[in-house]
């Protein structure tokens, strides 16, 4: 998507318009860039993104803190009187990396709206995080896999880990690249990768792997049971959990995203005079906005 602010443009999420931005470093926002020069991002999201660029700025563009993941930034252009305000992927609530996003006054705001939907009223993350250790407590002995995706939520979960019950678990290598980006950046992360020494140390009793969500659910659970002939549970994290059913033993609403609720304060507090829903369906919102517009 490309706006318009003072007769600039402006590439939110992808490669288009006088100046490119790049809200944080998932897949899915850095395959919008088919050049990588005169991009706008923080530091953090290069680095996670693999870009070999030079960081870029505008002295009319402000980068804000989104509270999503490492680096991952809101976007206020202001230029010749008018205001927009991207929020890229978004949470507001804080969560154990930081404090959450905040608003900022804008003529027009492009918001995210994965959980459009008012049956998503997320619970705040640090009671999921108490749900996790006190999981990985009871369990203590077996074989817990997490289903989580390698770059964000796999580094949310391994601080968890590693602060509510002491446990250092196993990291598959896709997760190691971005996990040390975070410690470059000063976020200390304990951890193992499967396949090291230290790995095959700690798989020789009970204990936690952090894997892609595709891998944690019950088939594959039993295989690894019959294989190290020790229990083994599986979990998910992720706040699809409260619309869809997993294959899992344990299923933990956590999300770094904003919900409905969260969405519709947040444009309150902007006060646009304009809003554009993306990467989400924003339906409802809409109809909650046309209400306060009367």
């Amino acid at each position: 998507m490309e706006v318009s602010v003072g007769g600039k443009s402006v590439g939110l999420d992808c490669s288009d318009g006088d100046v490119s931005f790049l809200s944080h470093a998932h897949g899915d926002h850095i395959s919008g860039f088919r050049k990588k020069d005169r991009i706008i991002a923080s530091e953090e999201t290069l680095a996670l993104a693999g870009f070999g660029v030079e960081k870029h700025s505008e002295k009319w563009i402000e980068l804000l803190d989104a509270g999503h993941i490492l680096g991952s930034r809101q976007m206020y252009a202001e230029l010749d009187g008018e205001s927009v305000l991207y929020t890229g992927d978004f949470r507001v609530k804080d969560g154990i990396f930081g404090k959450g996003a905040k608003a900022k006054n804008a003529d027009r705001l492009v918001v995210e709206c994965t959980y459009g939907d008012p049956r998503f009223k997320l619970p705040d993350p640090f009671e999921v995080y108490g749900q996790i250790g006190k999981w990985a407590k009871e369990n203590s002995g077996s074989i817990m896999l997490i289903g989580a995706y390698n770059l964000g939520k796999a580094q949310e979960i391994i601080r968890v880990l590693n602060s509510y019950c002491s446990v250092v678990p196993i990291v598959m290598p896709e997760s190691e690249r971005f996990s040390e980006v975070y410690a470059k950046y000063g976020v200390g992360l304990e951890r193992a990768v499967v396949g090291t020494p230290e790995a095959e140390e700690i798989m020789r009793g009970g204990f936690v792997a952090i894997v892609p969500p595709k891998l944690s659910n019950r088939g594959f659970a039993n295989k690894l049971s019959n294989a190290f002939g020790r229990r083994a549970l599986c979990a998910v994290a992720t706040g699809w959990v409260m619309s869809m059913r997993h294959n899992v033993d344990a299923a933990f609403p956590l999300s770094d995203h904003a919900d409905f609720y969260d969405i519709v304060e947040y444009m309150d507090a902007v006060n646009p005079k304009r809003v554009d829903f993306v990467h989400g369906d924003g339906t409802k919102l809409q109809k909650v906005l046309q209400k306060k517009l009367g």
